[in-house]
């Protein structure tokens, strides 16, 4: 069957698909300050894969975006499609880093603390418009 030659109402066209694949080869970095930080929708919404790095003084949470501020990034996303992100701590042997939920709308399964010297997987799963389970791998 042929691309249709719109891409209204999440109709499948060669450049969605282009898009597509592009963000699927894409990876995004973000060096992590160190402070309690706070997750870009846009940022994850960006890349196949977003990678956050910390080199904590303290213990630190890094805080996702609520449901609504990732439905609103992730656009023609629906139920059960999902995105990823990795955590890794380059602490040196003490001061772990806690994923927490944003204030609504996201629900964290699994452990959400990425100790020091080691690093974390997520995959995160719309199970509704503005409703997020995110899983450790």
């Amino acid at each position: 069957m042929p691309l249709l030659a719109n891409d209204t109402q999440g109709a499948v066209t060669r450049k969605r698909i282009e898009e597509w694949a592009a963000k699927e080869e894409k990876v995004t970095v973000v060096a992590a300050t160190d402070a309690a930080t706070t997750q870009a929708a846009a940022t994850l919404a960006g890349a196949a894969e977003v990678v956050y790095t910390m080199t904590p003084t303290t213990g630190r949470a890094l805080t996702t975006p609520t449901g609504a501020e990732l439905g609103a990034a992730f656009t023609d996303e629906g139920v059960g499609s999902s995105f990823r992100f990795s955590v890794v701590n380059l602490a040196g042997s003490t001061h772990a880093i806690t994923l927490t939920a944003g204030a609504s709308g996201v629900t964290l399964v699994g452990s959400a603390t990425v100790a020091a010297a080691s690093s974390a997987s997520f995959v995160a799963v719309f199970t509704a418009a503005n409703t997020v389970s995110i899983y450790r791998k």
